[in-house]
């Protein structure tokens, strides 16, 4: 049972780096060995500090009135992340979405166009473009795995598992060959990742 939380943030926290991959993959952009590591290794960091923040404040919160709050949280980030697909899929289709809420962060522009690493069309994922992406996955995680944190999530546990799926899913996209898997993944990685956070915050109130 005690990995079951670990497990699905790691899964959750890391479909946006699956749905990459897989475009990178069918692009045949390439990211070296050392910095398949290094992404890892910079979002399993960031992991461990936002949840580590989020062990500080556990102990000036009741513990039922933390666990809720949290899996709420985790439902409410979710439900954004369902409307932001939305609004990525109205945009893709060309129409207003204007009255959409859209982050001026520029991490976000990153996310939501993977190619951009790829503007000088080197098909190739540098040093620098990797922690620049790195970073850009890492921010999108924050609230994340704080949310996640102040429930109970056991966080030694959620910081291993976030390093192993992290670079399973940059092979899985670089060696899957369904195309039409690979697209579907893409245009709906929001939405997917917010039905598994939905389901991770109302797994955490029963639990």
């Amino acid at each position: 049972m005690i990995l079951i939380s670990p497990l699905l943030l790691a899964i959750s926290t890391n479909i946006v780096t699956l749905s990459f991959f897989l475009s990178y993959g069918i692009k045949k952009i390439h990211l070296s060995k050392s910095n398949s590591i290094l992404l890892a290794i910079v979002t399993s960091a960031s992991t461990f500090v936002s949840m580590y923040i989020g062990k500080l404040i556990l102990p000036l919160i009741d513990p039922k009135v933390s666990n809720i709050f949290g899996a709420i949280l985790l439902s409410y980030i979710g439900i954004s992340f369902i409307v932001e697909n939305i609004r990525l899929e109205k945009k893709r289709l060309g129409y207003d979405t204007s009255f959409y809420y859209e982050s001026s962060f520029k991490y976000k522009n990153l996310l939501e166009d993977s190619y951009i690493l790829n503007l000088d069309n080197s098909h190739n994922i540098n040093l620098r473009k990797c922690l620049a992406l790195s970073i850009s996955l890492s921010v999108n995680n924050i609230c994340t795995n704080f949310a996640a944190s102040i429930t109970g999530v056991n966080l030694s546990i959620s910081v291993f598992l976030n390093f192993i799926i992290s670079i399973l899913f940059v092979y899985i996209g670089y060696f899957n060959r369904n195309i039409n898997f690979s697209k579907y993944l893409i245009r709906y990685s929001n939405f997917i990742s917010g039905i598994v956070l939905i389901a991770f915050g109302i797994y955490e109130i029963f639990v």
